[in-house]
């Protein structure tokens, strides 16, 4: 199944990741305000090692599946604001394609993540996937509107990571 390794939004140029983009995850996924979504304050913060294992999977997906979380880059300054896209994950003992994103935090509340949702669902329908979901914790109420905003719904609780989530949903019509 080949995909896109570009997606352009009105705001956003969405790339595939590579090796350069190590120091930009560190950042993204070090920050405080980031991980208390990615791993609530009662766990350990994200190491160094442990972001580096996450750009190497986000790497491997592409690699693996033709498809994989971008990095999202704004199309006028270049800079970093985040990652998002489509990303193979295992709930419940099932592998399902996932709507993943995280913004930082000075890019938050601009609609960043709900316009690269979007274009990771449109990625989704032209590579004919059948479905994709998203989680987050309860009290995640931005993540809870993008999903919304998105096209998804609610399907219910889930644990995920040993931790209670929302679970939301697509079906894709072919």
């Amino acid at each position: 199944m080949a995909g896109r390794g570009e997606a352009v939004t009105e705001r956003l140029r969405c790339v595939r990741p590579g090796a350069a983009d190590a120091g930009d995850y560190q950042r993204l996924f070090g920050h405080p305000e980031v991980g208390r979504w990615l791993r609530p304050p009662r766990l350990e913060p994200m190491t160094v090692a442990a972001i580096e294992l996450r750009l190497a999977r986000d790497r491997a997906d592409w690699d693996g599946h033709g498809f994989g979380p971008w990095v999202l880059r704004d199309r006028q300054t270049g800079a970093f604001v985040g990652r998002a896209g489509l990303a193979w994950i295992t709930i419940g003992g099932e592998s399902v394609v996932e709507l993943p994103w995280a913004v930082l935090p000075g890019s938050q509340g601009r609609g960043y993540a709900t316009e690269a949702a979007l274009a990771a669902v449109e990625t989704a329908r032209e590579l004919g996937l059948d479905r994709v979901i998203s989680l987050t914790l309860p009290e995640n109420r931005a993540s809870l509107r993008v999903m919304e905003k998105a096209g998804l719904s609610r399907v219910g609780p889930v644990d995920h990571a040993g931790l209670p989530h929302v679970l939301y949903e697509l079906e894709l019509s072919p």
